[in-house]
């Protein structure tokens, strides 16, 4: 009796040190973010660019036909990283500060990170890539809880120049410089390479981790490897028109978008292929080779981090989320401000400073309207693949409507994370989002959230509310009502028919605003950088064909 008791005594001992410090069972978290990548450039969306692994990852894991960002980079990453929305978090508009809390350009401090969070759940918290919600030297990736980091901001792929030959933009691994020899790394590898040196470290610990990898690729300047780019040659010699439907047609194929599905109208300065010179085809094509390119190579690094996790025997214990931060850009590096003045040498190379502009992201958005900075369904709309071994039912395709601020509530549930009342004497706001696990799990096809969808982003508002989509673009103010459950193209605007619909939801969005802090941009609109007013108006205009004027 004496030694059964005394072994009911340390078997209960030994559970409940598990209970209490056993961080070991949780699971693992990886989020991958693309930059500027159209919802149908990966080959689980309808793409012919090779995406092995990431099709993999869908084929084995979850897709959801909906899923939203805040249609460029810097308001995106701060929703994606707090679970705020952007003006909440202090990046209102962009890493640019013009003069109030929600528009200071960086993550403020009551906004707390995901690994912040995490980490005080027991977590490693790791990051690689491109970070751009910091400002005035706060809240980088080691004042804002991770652990280990590797930052590197958009710039050339292989010296770190910028398009207007400026200063180099240097990397910083754990706050401090990276140096690197010009023409002797490729970006992207660099991002994947510490990824993976910190998941094989993280292999000797008994902790969990969170890692952040926030891809550059595919984001100009178009730049790749020549034995990349060599795979895709005369691959586009079709053009966009033909790219186009034959993506939407292996769209339908996949169950990405319905049967019945409608293709948005084509925007009014997209060229006639046909009617381009050879040599203006010849350079429209290789941009699209090297943007292939950029891909294929940002899927070979994700495949080098999922051999790395096998390896390591974390694979079936981790979560796994791939996301874009915004729809594919219509920027044209030409047209915008001062123009590329650093652009010598083929499209690709190291001198090079080229977009693929609006004419190839036309198809990069297949099958919806307009680019990244707007909030029609092009801008904003992002492939979203979520992969879990025996958690994640394999080749499941749901609806979701998830949103960025969907992403903190999810890891915090799936890790045990209480999200703390206060942090650092500092009161954190309150999570928005909703957890999309019961996506995930199979529970539900789209989230229950109870309340609408906002985005505001220099001018441009949105309410997403079931099936109904309200909104305008600046400087307009005239509200445009889609219903995108029947019309996700956005092809038939129904607000003269749904006046009571349009009054609901613009209320709703004013309301919303103040809450958040997002004031009318014409307010704000005489703040903005040269630059970024420069930007704007470039993506309206008609963008010149390389080799000679436009076509129509």
């Amino acid at each position: 009796m004496k030694k059964v008791l005394t072994l009911l005594l340390i078997t209960a001992a030994i559970n409940g040190y598990a209970q209490n410090n056993n961080t070991s069972s949780k699971p693992n978290i990886i989020l991958i973010l693309a930059d500027d990548l159209g919802y149908s450039d990966i080959g689980a969306y309808g793409s012919e660019i090779k995406t092995p692994n990431l099709d993999r990852l869908a084929t084995e894991g979850l897709r959801l036909k909906e899923f939203y960002n805040n249609s460029i980079c810097a308001p995106t990453r701060a929703s994606l990283l707090t679970g705020q929305y952007q003006h909440k978090a202090g990046v209102g508009y962009f890493a640019n500060d013009l003069g109030s809390p929600a528009y200071q350009g960086y993550i403020n401090q009551e906004s707390l990170t995901l690994a912040e969070v995490l980490k005080g759940a027991g977590y490693t918290t790791l990051m690689a890539g491109k970070w751009h919600v910091s400002g005035k030297g706060l809240s980088f990736p080691w004042q804002r809880g991770f652990d280990h980091s590797l930052l590197s901001e958009n710039g050339s792929y292989f010296d770190q120049g910028d398009y207007n030959g400026g200063p180099k933009r240097p990397y910083f691994e754990d706050g401090k410089p990276y140096p690197l020899e010009a023409g002797k790394y490729y970006q992207t590898d660099v991002i994947t390479e510490h990824a993976v040196k910190y998941l094989d470290e993280q292999g000797k610990d008994k902790k969990p981790f969170f890692l952040y990898l926030a891809y550059t690729a595919p984001h100009w300047p178009l730049q790749a490897l020549p034995e990349d780019i060599a795979k895709y040659k005369g691959r586009y010699d079709k053009g966009w028109d033909d790219l186009r439907k034959e993506r939407f047609a292996k769209q339908k194929e996949l169950g990405i978008v319905g049967k019945d599905a409608v293709l948005s109208n084509k925007d009014a300065d997209i060229y006639d292929w046909s009617r381009l010179s050879y040599d203006q085809r010849s350079q429209w094509t290789a941009k699209m080779e090297v943007f292939a390119a950029m891909v294929d190579r940002m899927d070979q690094g994700i495949g080098q981090v999922l051999d790395k996790l096998k390896q390591t025997g974390q694979d079936k214990n981790t979560l796994v989320i791939f996301i874009s931060d915004n729809g594919a850009p219509a920027e044209d590096l030409i047209k915008w401000h001062n123009g590329a003045t650093r652009n010598t040498g083929p499209v690709g190379t190291i001198g090079s400073y080229e977009s693929q502009g609006k004419n190839w992201s036309y198809a990069s958005n297949t099958p919806f309207l307009a680019f990244k900075d707007y909030v029609y369904e092009g801008g904003i709309s992002s492939p979203f693949i979520a992969w879990y071994p025996s958690k994640i039912k394999p080749g499941t395709i749901s609806k979701g409507t998830g949103h960025l601020i969907d992403l903190a509530p999810t890891f915090y549930e799936l890790a045990g994370a209480a999200y703390p009342k206060k942090y650092k004497d500092i009161v954190p706001n309150a999570l928005p989002g909703k957890s999309l696990l019961p996506v995930l799990y199979g529970q539900d096809n789209e989230v229950k959230r109870g309340e609408p969808l906002f985005w505001e982003r220099a001018g441009n508002r949105a309410v997403r509310d079931g099936k109904w989509k309200l909104e305008s673009h600046y400087p307009s103010y005239t509200w445009e009502l889609y219903d995108v459950e029947n019309d996700r193209g956005e092809t038939r605007d129904v607000a003269r028919q749904n006046h009571d619909v349009v009054s609901r939801l613009s209320i709703a969005y004013f309301q919303w605003a103040k809450k958040v802090g997002s004031v009318d941009f014409s307010t704000i609109e005489d703040r903005e950088p040269q630059t970024m007013k420069d930007y704007r108006k470039s993506k309206l205009q008609d963008v010149v064909a390389p080799g000679g004027p436009g076509l129509q």
